[in-house]
């Protein structure tokens, strides 16, 4: 629709949309451009974050590539809301004042941008100090070059010409937008460090000290407050470098001589994987894991390093290889615990690899081998994955009968969570009820 103005031009008001009550047009902005302008933005950041991280270091403060997006993308909405109020009152009000504003945002952005590019990123362990900063300079950075990118757009497409300075934002828009940019990552950050610190906690308990070590940093960062178990994220993070120190000056010491048998092989692969560096132990024993009397503690060792890479096919193929090796050694307790040690590695990748008969026949094997606690509570999980309600109640039961120091309350929150599952199996309330 088109209208003729005083001077016999025709403007375009299609666009347009008249308030209730007044005469003047209030043009709506096209935000198409700015959005995917902002969504590219934080892809750039999360890459940045990605390369930080494929070099080894801490990239502060965002540290994980879906952390910065979410920073970003949720800091979007306040940062328009304000580049608004800028365009419709601050430059028809004060210009002079408008452009240093303008101009102090374009300085900041870009000594942001420069900064990120040169500095060098830590990777050792922080302080408090370097925790809290994080904390704040997450949010202050999204918002910064959120607003630096809202003021630019708006530069370009001209978005406060038009615009009527008296209209305003109810008070709930604001408070949405400001829930949006500092609510919402904090509860999402939250929530990752919930993930991470299960993954630690599975880290340890395998002996993965490097992994422990490296992901309990982020969490120091993330959430200083956060406990891992009994212990704070900062203590443990320097109980895990003290020991990763200690491994570190042994594998120094071991490499100071060539690597002339499997075994000196094996040992220093060992330490290798302990620290996390699974790819150098891999390495290592190429040399050795291609004869055909390769030692069941090497294969053993393959199909561990296999599986924290999540090649389960490999994996599967290293412990078969390792049960093979042991079985032909005399019988011995090394033995035993080596046969069931293998039996363990082929069902876990087995049941990764969806091959549940297979999976569930290799966890059977491991239990007439060596019935204890921990095997039935190793079935109990896997039944309780394969909806195998029953039999994973009854393996449940077991093991918190064998040690019910270890297993009674875990024991108890899997009986909970079949319950909660499987509403209407009988079986299971009736069992938990006696």
């Amino acid at each position: 629709m088109k209208r003729q103005d005083r001077e016999g031009h025709l403007s375009d008001i299609s666009t347009a949309e008249s308030i209730p009550g007044t005469e003047t047009p209030i043009q709506i902005p096209n935000r198409s451009l700015l959005v995917l302008l902002a969504i590219i933005l934080s892809c750039l950041i999360g890459w940045w974050v990605s390369t930080v991280r494929n070099s080894g270091s801490l990239s502060l403060p965002y540290l994980r590539v879906d952390i910065a997006i979410v920073c970003f993308v949720c800091m979007l909405p306040l940062a328009i809301l304000i580049s608004d109020w800028l365009f419709r009152v601050f430059s028809q009000h004060s210009p002079p004042l408008f452009k240093l504003v303008q101009l102090i945002f374009y300085i900041g952005a870009a000594g942001i941008l420069v900064m990120a590019l040169s500095s060098s990123h830590p990777s050792g362990t922080l302080s408090n100090y370097d925790a809290w900063e994080s904390i704040i300079l997450r949010p202050v950075l999204a918002f910064w070059l959120m607003l630096t990118l809202c003021l630019v757009e708006g530069k370009i497409s001209r978005r406060g010409k038009y615009s009527d300075p008296t209209f305003k934002q109810g008070a709930l828009i604001w408070g949405l937008a400001v829930i949006t940019a500092v609510l919402v990552p904090s509860i999402y950050i939250q929530s990752r460090v919930d993930e991470i610190v299960t993954t630690i906690d599975e880290s340890l308990g395998s002996g993965r000290l490097g992994d422990a070590r490296r992901l309990t940093r982020e969490v120091c960062l993330l959430a200083p407050w956060q406990k891992i178990g009994d212990l704070p994220a900062g203590d443990l993070a320097r109980d895990l470098d003290r020991s990763c120190y200690e491994i570190e000056r042994n594998l120094g010491f071991m490499q100071l001589e060539p690597v002339g048998s499997e075994e000196a092989a094996y040992q220093q692969a060992r330490l290798l994987t302990i620290l996390g560096k699974g790819e150098a132990a891999i390495r290592l024993l190429a040399t050795w894991s291609d004869q055909q009397t390769v030692s069941p503690l090497t294969c053993q060792l393959l199909g561990n390093i296999y599986q924290q890479q999540e090649q389960w096919a490999e994996s599967e193929e290293w412990y078969r290889k390792s049960l093979n090796a042991w079985k032909r050694l005399p019988h011995s307790e090394q033995q035993q615990a080596g046969i069931v040690s293998a039996w363990k590695g082929i069902a876990f990748a087995e049941r990764k690899r969806g091959n549940y008969e297979e999976a569930e026949s290799a966890y059977l094997s491991t239990l007439s081998l060596a019935p204890t606690a921990d095997q039935h509570y190793l079935l109990a999980q896997f039944y309780e994955d394969t909806q195998q309600t029953t039999k994973a109640r009854e393996h449940a039961l077991q093991a918190m009968a064998l040690n019910a120091d270890r297993y009674g309350n875990s024991g108890k929150k899997l009986i909970t969570s079949l319950q909660q599952q499987h509403f209407g199996c009988l079986n299971v309330w009736r069992s938990s009820n006696r």
